[in-house]
């Protein structure tokens, strides 16, 4: 999966996510913004919206965001885990029934990241 690949499955997950995409990339132009930026964004996006998600839509996001961590594209994994994850997570554990929630649902990966940055 290549990055504009996954953003574009990502940002068809909720009218939040495609929101601040947007956002972002109207802010940035004429430039593009960088990967991380735009993607701590998206990651602080989902946190946001974790508990009216819904359990299905949760889970889709984060099959997506595994699949974006297992994939064998480096370039696309260091930044889902460095912008998306982080900022996920870092919203995320500001609420501790949220983190709990969370976790679970996260892939293999996701969550090894997840909780590596944690411990730092």
């Amino acid at each position: 999966m290549e990055c504009g690949h996954f953003l574009s499955l990502l940002v068809a997950t909720s009218d939040g996510v495609q929101a601040i995409y947007q956002e972002v990339v109207d802010d940035w132009l004429p430039e593009d913004p960088p990967v991380t930026t735009l993607f701590a964004a998206l990651g602080d996006r989902i946190a946001e919206e974790f508990t009216d998600g819904g359990a299905d839509s949760n889970l889709h996001i984060f099959a997506l965001i595994e699949q974006a961590m297992e994939n064998g594209d480096e370039k696309l994994a260091t930044a889902v885990a460095t912008g998306l994850i982080e900022a996920m997570v870092a919203r995320a554990v500001q609420s501790e029934n949220q983190w709990k929630q969370m976790a679970p649902l996260l892939g293999p990966r996701s969550l090894h990241h997840a909780e590596s940055w944690l411990s730092t």
